[in-house]
């Protein structure tokens, strides 16, 4: 876990007393696990009126919605752009998956339950996305602007 000043938002030393960036004293602190929340910043009426876009930024394809009808939005452009993130790292995951399954089918075919286990196991590993998404959904609904974990850094809107 790492600190945070609250006012600037820039990392502090573990033994600071004020922020070297600022100046606040070190009680003005956050403690940040590495997704970091902005809610903040943002207008609160654009946070309320623009829940629905955020909502739908995370149902897949769906993302493309709220990119094309709610441009003006900065809390819908934000969950537009962290579903997107979600959905092209699923669509890259779901083909590899594919492939890696096919290769396995044919190069370990003669032995039956090999190629079925790893395929459960990366099946499994699909599950992250799913908890990824129903927590972008959750941020969105209660009108929380804050980052996923992993893939909240990576910006392709602006």
């Amino acid at each position: 876990m790492f600190m945070y000043c609250k006012t600037c938002r820039q990392p502090l030393p573990h033994d600071a007393r004020r922020c070297p960036n600022c100046g606040a004293p070190v009680e003005n602190t956050v403690l940040q696990s590495g997704a970091r929340d902005f809610t903040a910043d943002y207008d609160p009426r654009d946070i309320q009126e623009n829940r629905g876009w955020g909502i739908l930024s995370y149902l897949g394809f769906l993302v493309l919605i709220p990119i094309f009808a709610a441009r003006n939005s900065y809390f819908a452009r934000f969950h537009a752009n962290q579903g997107l993130v979600l959905f092209l790292f699923y669509a890259c995951y779901s083909v590899l998956t594919r492939i890696i399954t096919n290769i396995l089918n044919l190069a370990l075919g003669f032995i039956p339950f090999v190629p079925g286990m790893i395929s459960a196991a990366l099946q499994f590993i699909g599950i992250i996305f799913f908890v990824l998404m129903i927590l972008g959904i959750a941020n969105a609904a209660s009108g929380k602007v804050k980052e996923l974990p992993f893939i909240g850094r990576i910006r392709l809107l602006k």
